[in-house]
């Protein structure tokens, strides 16, 4: 037994006597006072003792208790024969976790701050919230104060990134944008095993574990229930794997919240980039795929002032995060005024941090960042929209240009934007221009005008709500032959029913004209350019989806399936010169499944229906990918993110199209730490009917009324995002020779 009477604080490492190398994590040590204190992932501990307080006894479930030892620097405990650890069945655990919901509403406070060290500079984050939390909104944060030391402007990553899940018992739990299995979720406890190790009359301590020895996503772990209440009083977990980890979580008894938060992360065997704002930046980095140098991320966390009652209600908005004004300056003299001294203390060296953020160009380098993730370059009070500069298909050739939207530097309630294009092969620019005006900043209503002189793919049906997904280029256009030509005007209403439930309302008068030889025939009439009047409202539902406003723009914060689209779309004649009158109809629905051990299984179901005088241009088709080529390797090119890739282009066209595509893709294999690829396999599937083929003049196509099918797999990122694609054709549209069922493709995903 070791007394302490003459010391405040002991420090010490727990190890294994029949192995040098193995440390003991999560070992308990307990006090005669009945404090129970962990060893980390690296088995060090650091304690602080109350005066007349010692530490009597060690444990760890397959070891002998360890109760009398020489010394704390180096303690070594000895392995049992046999494991008397009591196994504690899952439904206990489940029973325990579930005294953990919530049945009346709370609203409490935290303060945070986040401190990343390398060689470089330290980074320090600082959040100062009011917090609701709500049978009804779930949690939402009010930012009354959120600050990076050496940066005055706030970008919405400082808001929106967590670097942890506040809730234990949801199905997973992130920490750092990295994703783990939780031990105490419903679903998730087949994937661990938990033993009782200790118990007085008050405390019981839990020692949990996976069950899937070297499972990355998983947690070693101890807990500390208090019998009183039948609530957790303390959690650690403890990860050694790509990164190390340890966290520590102190839970609030009464309303069984966490109410104290210690994290460390450090450099592990790496594979995983770590870094709070990404592009190669060193300020805000833990790790590259390949650790370099030593840092650690130490984040703190305290939740104070719970106020539980059934008459507390929601934020008004339905949004997780605001921050209502993000040009405010926060002064360091502001985070003094807190009783908890951890916000207030300095870290660093205040001069040096000024003279590298400006060294470095931290400042606008962050912003850039910010913008580049949506696929814009902001340049003063203009972002060069990035997926214009360069294109490629087989009409254009090389399609050369260039897109400007003013920024929030310019005005946060206006907007203008524009475009140039220009292609080498058919030798004609392309522009547009548009303006918006924002109404009402809570709903992100914005009225907007525009007008575009340019080209489109013949049976494309592009949904007014998609949101912007930037990628550095665009498979499937690089093949795309078949084109028209259109020069549109119009006005458009964007607004927001709420964050989850989007909307756009178009009107706009076109001219269309053909880049081959096409006619439509209507009552009579021969038709290669006409004009057209149309009408489109389109929605987008994302009711898992969080948004948070930061200043006058609305954010995506936290992305999960489902994502539900439906559009309706209507063309009229003799209004505004319009020639014909048709309706269209079109509605998609994704749903990712995420399994606990890494992998992720898609589905994604479409529908599209058009009636009355449809000229093809506007019909549907099925995301075709396949070069109309002889010879597998002479279709070689890129995959695209959802076609069929042995479909050849313009070989089918419908009025009534139904779509299914379905993906599994595993775990990512660790071959090294820059090489992980990650096996897809996929099962695509089409069927559909074409009404009046014979309007249709001087082209011949196909329409799906027997089914399309393919299958087939990827293996990607195997080389600097590069990796290859093999699909097949088979069923009512089999062809003759095997070869043209065959699709062999290379595919690119870059996360930068």
């Amino acid at each position: 037994m070791l007394n302490s009477y003459a010391q405040s604080s002991v420090n010490g490492k727990i190890g294994d006597n029949s192995n040098k190398q193995n440390f003991i994590s999560n070992a308990v040590l307990i006090t005669n006072q009945q404090r129970y204190f962990f060893s980390d992932y690296n088995g060090e501990f650091s304690v602080e003792l109350n005066q007349g307080e010692f530490i009597y006894k060690v444990i760890y479930k397959g070891f002998e208790d360890l109760e009398i030892f020489e010394n704390f620097s180096n303690l070594k405990m000895i392995p049992k024969k046999s494991i008397d650890a009591k196994e504690i069945e899952a439904c206990r655990i489940d029973s325990i976790s579930k005294n953990h919901s919530f049945f009346t509403n709370y609203k409490f406070k935290s303060l945070s701050k986040t401190r990343i060290t390398n060689q470089k500079s330290d980074f320090v984050l600082r959040k100062d919230i009011d917090l609701r939390l709500t049978r009804q909104e779930g949690l939402q944060m009010k930012f009354n104060a959120v600050s990076v030391d050496g940066i005055d402007e706030v970008v919405p990553k400082m808001v929106n990134k967590d670097i942890f899940s506040f809730n234990w018992f949801q199905t997973h739990v992130e920490i750092f944008d990295e994703r783990f299995v939780s031990p105490f979720n419903t679903f998730n406890l087949v994937n661990y095993k938990f033993y009782s190790i200790y118990e007085t009359s008050e405390f019981e301590v839990i020692q949990f574990e996976p069950i899937l020895k070297g499972f990355q996503r998983s947690f070693k772990g101890i807990l500390l229930l208090n019998k009183s209440t039948s609530k957790f009083e303390k959690i650690q977990v403890t990860l050694d794997a790509d990164f190390r980890l340890n966290m520590t979580t102190i839970f609030d008894l009464g309303s069984g919240l966490p109410k104290d938060i210690d994290l460390n992360i450090y450099p592990g065997t790496g594979g995983t980039k770590l870094s709070f704002f990404g592009g190669g930046m060193s300020f805000g980095r833990i790790q590259k795929k390949n650790p370099d140098d030593e840092a650690e991320l130490k984040h703190q966390q305290v939740y104070y002032d719970f106020v539980a009652s059934d008459s507390i209600s929601p934020f008004p908005k339905s949004l997780s995060k605001v921050l209502e004004d993000k040009n405010q300056i926060i002064p360091d003299a502001y985070w003094e005024n807190f009783e908890f001294s951890f916000i207030s203390e300095k870290e660093h060296n205040t001069e040096d941090l000024v003279t590298y953020v400006e060294e470095e160009n931290i400042k606008n380098r962050v912003e850039r960042i910010s913008a580049f993730d949506a696929g814009y370059f902001p340049v003063g009070i203009v972002d060069v929209d990035l997926t214009r500069l360069v294109k490629a298909n087989n009409y254009e050739g090389l399609r050369l240009g260039l897109g400007l939207q003013t920024n929030q530097s310019f005005s946060e309630k206006y907007r203008l934007g524009g475009f140039t294009a220009y292609g080498t092969q058919d030798g004609n620019f392309k522009y547009g221009f548009n303006a918006g005006m924002l109404l009402n900043s809570d709903s992100a209503t914005w009225f907007n005008a525009f007008y575009d002189n340019d080209i489109e793919e013949v049976g494309m049906n592009n949904y007014l709500t998609d949101q912007r997904v930037y990628s550095l280029f665009e498979p499937r256009l690089v093949n795309i032959t078949f084109f028209y030509k259109y020069e549109k005007y119009g006005l458009s209403l964007q607004h927001n029913f709420s964050p989850q439930l989007i909307s756009e309302f178009k009107l706009d008068k076109s001219n269309i004209s053909q880049t081959r030889n096409y006619e439509f025939l209507n009552d009579g009439t021969l038709y290669d350019n006409y004009n057209l009047t149309s009408a489109t409202f389109g929605l987008r539902w994302t009711p898992n989806y969080t948004y948070s406003k930061v200043g006058k723009r609305i954010y995506i914060n936290n992305t999960s399936a489902p994502e539900v689209s439906a559009q309706l779309s209507q063309s009229f004649n003799g209004v505004l010169d319009g020639d014909f009158n048709f309706t269209k109809l079109s509605a998609k629905v994704d749903y990712d499944f995420i399994h606990s051990w890494g992998s992720v299984s898609s589905i994604e179901l479409g529908g599209d229906l058009g009636f009355g005088d449809i000229p093809l241009m506007h019909t549907f088709h099925a995301f075709p990918n396949s070069p109309n080529k002889e010879g597998v390797f002479n279709r070689f090119s890129v995959a695209g993110v959802k076609s069929f890739e042995t479909m050849y282009f313009n070989e089918f066209f419908s009025t009534k199209l139904a779509t299914l595509h379905m993906k599994h893709r595993l775990a990512p294999f660790k071959i090294s730490n820059t090489i992980q690829p990650e096996l897809v396999l996929i099962s695509r599937h089409a069927i559909g009917d074409f009404n009046n083929p014979e309007q249709h003049q001087n082209i011949s196509f196909n329409n799906l009324s027997q089914g399309y099918n393919e299958a087939g797999f990827e293996l990607n990122k195997l080389l600097f995002g590069f990796g290859l694609s093999f699909a097949y054709r088979y069923g009512a549209y089999h062809l003759p020779d095997l070869e043209d069922n065959i699709s062999f493709k290379f595919t690119f995903y870059l996360k930068l």
